[in-house]
C-alpha cells in the first residue's frame, strides 16, 4: 500500500462500514478494488475483560490485576501496588463483604481482570463481581451428585478459576472441567475427566500455559487413584496431552521403584496448581504422597514420582526431570506444594519449595539438582541428608504394625501446608506460613478397595499445634525473622511494594506485617477462621486487598476445629478492604 492510499484508509474504511453495516463483509470482484483489498471484513467484537497470552506472560509487570494462582507465572504472590503502605495500613477498613451462602471450608482466592473479580466457593460455585462495590454480575452453581460427600478428602473445596481469552475455567468435584463465558456465566463446554465414584475429584485452580488449560486431579488417598496432569484445548475441551505421575504398567522404567507392583494402588495425585516458565516452555507441577499413606513396608522403593516436583514440556507433557523430596514416604508428606521461580543473588535459576516434610529447598530449575535444604520448623524424621539433599530417615519415627511411632515432627499437615508462600524482589526474602506440631502413628495391614480410603493406619494422633510466619533469605536459606502465633498458619501470603506481608489465621484474624521484620502493624477479625489466600488489585485507581474466609479444609482440621468452634462459628465468604476515604 502506498502512502497516499494509507492516508485515505481511515475515512474510506469508515464509509464502507457505514454502507454495509458493522458486520458486513465487502467482497469486491473488481481486480482493482478500492484500497486494493479484495475482502474487507468489519468483524471487531468488544470482549470485556479479555485475557490474552501477552497479559498472562507479563503478569509480573501488571500492578492492577491478579491473573494467575500465584499472580504471575513465577508464583511470587508479590504485587507492585504501593498505595497501602507501612505508614497508612492502619487506615485499612472493610469496603464490602460477600457471603458465599455455604458453611463448608473455603480455600479459594480471587482472579481479577480490569476491576472484575472472579472467585469460587465450596460446592463449586463461581461468582463474577464488581471489584469496587461487590455487586454480583452473575453466578454459576454446579449441581453435584448426592453421594459425593464420603469421597471428599477435605470438604467440598475449590481453589479458584482461571480466566483466559473470554472464558472462565473451573475444575469440579464431580470430575469435570467447565468453561463459562466470562461476561454471562453461560456454560460454553464441559469435559468429563474421570469417575468421582472411584474417589477421583478436582479441586485446584487450572493453569493456562502455552495456550492450553492444564489441570491436576485429587484422590490418591481415596482408592489409590493415579495422579494425572492434563492439558486441554481452551476452545473445545479436547485433551491435548495427559501425563501420569506414577507407573501404570510393569514395563514402565519406574515400576521397579514400587516393590511387588504396589504402583497399581499407589496414589501420587496432582492436586495443587503448578506454574510455568515461558522462556523454556516448562511446566513445574507437584506430586502427592504414595498410598497406602502410613504403611511404606508394602511399597518398598522410592515410589517415583510421588512427593516430587516434575519439570514438564508444556507442548507434549513429557517429563524433562524431577526432584523427589521424600522417597518411600511413611507420613503423608505430599510434595504438591508450590514452586516459586527465582533467579537468586548468585545468579542461579532456582525454584524455592517449602515442603510438607518440614524443609525449605532451593532446586536448580535447569536440571533438578538441589542447592540447599533447611528446616522450616521442628523436624525429627530425618537425621541428615546425603548427596543431592536425599534424606536419611530416623528409624525411630517410622510407624510399624506393632509399634506406635510417637512425636513425629512435623505432623502430616506439614511444616508447611499447601497454603502458598510469597517472595518479594524488594527484600529478596521468601515468606513462609509454617506449622509446628507432631503426630503419633501406628501402621496396619489393609486391603485396597475401589473408592475407599487407603491410609493403613491403626493410630493417628495429632499433638498440639502452633505456627506462624517466617522469612528466609532466598539465596542462602538463612532464617531472617519469625512471627509466631497460637494457631497453625492457615492462609496463603501476599507481599506488596508497600513493604507489607498479609496473612490470615485459624482464629479469623487478617493481618499485615512489615516485610523486613515481621512486626504486626494491623489486623482485623473477619469473624471466622481463614484458610483462603489474600490478593490485591485496583479498581478505578484505588488499591483493594481481598481475603477469602471460612474454616476447615485440611485433612486433620476436623480434629482441631472441635476446640476452635467453642469460640467461633462456621460460614464462608470474601471480605475486601481499602483505605478509608
Amino acid at each position: 500500500m502506498n502512502k497516499q492510499t494509507g492516508r485515505l484508509a481511515g475515512p474510506v474504511l469508515t464509509c464502507l462500514v457505514a454502507m454495509f453495516g458493522l458486520n458486513a463483509a465487502v467482497q469486491a470482484e473488481d481486480p482493482e478494488p478500492p484500497l486494493g483489498v479484495n475482502v474487507l471484513e468489519a468483524t471487531f467484537k468488544w470482549r470485556p475483560n479479555y485475557v490474552s497470552d501477552d497479559m498472562l506472560i507479563h503478569a509480573d509487570k501488571d500492578a492492577n490485576n491478579w491473573l494467575h494462582y500465584g499472580k504471575d507465572y513465577q508464583g511470587w504472590r508479590f504485587s507492585q501496588l504501593g498505595q497501602v503502605t507501612r505508614d497508612n495500613v492502619k487506615k485499612l477498613v472493610p469496603k464490602w463483604n460477600l457471603s458465599f451462602g455455604v458453611n463448608d471450608a473455603q480455600v479459594s482466592q480471587t482472579t481479577v481482570v480490569n476491576g472484575r473479580i472472579y472467585v469460587t466457593a465450596s460446592q463449586n460455585k463461581v461468582f463474577s463481581l464488581d471489584g469496587s462495590t461487590g455487586r454480583m454480575i452473575w453466578k454459576y452453581e454446579r449441581s453435584l451428585p448426592g453421594d459425593l460427600g464420603p469421597r471428599l478428602c477435605c470438604e467440598a473445596v475449590n481453589r479458584g478459576v482461571a480466566v483466559y481469552k473470554d472464558m472462565v475455567y473451573m475444575a469440579t468435584l464431580d470430575t469435570h472441567i467447565v468453561a463459562l463465558n466470562n461476561t454471562t456465566g453461560r456454560v460454553v463446554w464441559e469435559k468429563k475427566m474421570g469417575d468421582y465414584t472411584s474417589g477421583e475429584i478436582y479441586t485446584s485452580m487450572p493453569l493456562v500455559a502455552d495456550g492450553k488449560i492444564v489441570v491436576g486431579n485429587s484422590g490418591g488417598d481415596v482408592g489409590g487413584n493415579v495422579g494425572k496432569i492434563t492439558a486441554l484445548d481452551p476452545d473445545t475441551g479436547e485433551i491435548v496431552w495427559q501425563t501420569l505421575t506414577r507407573p501404570n504398567s510393569p514395563s514402565d522404567p519406574h515400576a521397579a521403584t514400587w516393590a511387588n507392583d504396589s504402583w497399581r494402588t499407589g496414589g501420587a495425585s496432582a492436586w495443587l496448581t503448578g506454574n510455568y516458565e515461558a522462556k523454556t516452555n516448562t511446566i513445574y507441577w507437584g506430586v502427592g504422597n504414595p498410598s497406602p499413606d502410613f504403611d511404606p513396608s508394602v511399597r518398598k522403593g522410592d515410589n517415583l514420582y510421588s512427593n516430587s516436583t516434575l519439570a514438564m514440556d508444556a507442548k507434549t507433557g513429557k517429563i524433562k526431570f524431577h526432584f523427589q523430596y521424600t522417597p518411600n514416604d511413611a507420613w503423608d508428606y505430599d510434595g504438591n506444594n508450590e514452586t516459586i521461580l527465582v533467579d537468586d543473588e548468585k545468579g542461579r535459576k532456582v525454584w524455592l519449595h517449602g515442603d510438607r516434610n518440614g524443609h525449605l529447598y532451593s532446586i536448580d530449575r535447569t536440571n533438578g539438582k538441589c542447592n540447599w535444604v533447611v528446616p522450616i520448623a521442628r523436624v525429627n524424621w530425618v537425621t541428615g541428608f546425603k548427596d543431592n539433599c536425599r534424606p536419611i530417615v530416623n528409624p525411630d519415627k517410622v510407624p510399624g504394625y506393632d509399634k506406635i511411632a510417637t512425636d513425629i515432627a512435623p505432623i502430616l499437615d506439614g511444616g508447611k501446608e499447601w497454603h502458598p508462600a510469597a517472595y518479594s524482589p524488594q527484600t529478596k526474602l521468601l515468606y513462609v506460613p509454617f506449622i509446628d506440631s507432631s503426630m503419633d502413628v501406628q501402621a496396619k495391614k489393609m486391603e485396597w478397595k475401589r473408592g475407599e480410603w487407603f491410609l493403613s493406619s491403626r493410630v493417628l494422633k495429632a499433638n498440639p499445634y502452633t505456627g506462624g510466619i517466617k522469612a528466609f533469605n532466598a539465596t542462602t536459606g538463612e532464617q531472617v525473622w519469625s512471627r509466631p502465633q497460637s494457631t497453625p498458619a492457615t492462609s496463603g501470603l501476599l507481599a506488596t511494594a508497600g513493604g507489607l506481608v498479609f496473612s490470615g489465621d485459624a482464629e479469623g484474624f487478617f493481618s499485615a506485617m512489615r516485610d523486613d521484620s515481621g512486626e504486626t502493624l494491623w489486623r482485623f477479625n473477619v469473624g471466622t477462621g481463614i484458610h483462603g489466600n489474600p490478593t490485591t488489585f485496583t479498581v478505578d485507581g484505588k488499591q483493594y486487598v481481598a481475603i477469602v474466609y471460612g474454616p476447615g479444609g485440611g485433612s486433620l482440621w476436623p480434629l482441631v476445629y472441635g476446640e476452635l468452634f467453642k469460640q467461633q462459628n462456621r460460614g464462608g465468604g470474601m471480605m475486601v478492604f481499602g483505605l478509608a476515604d
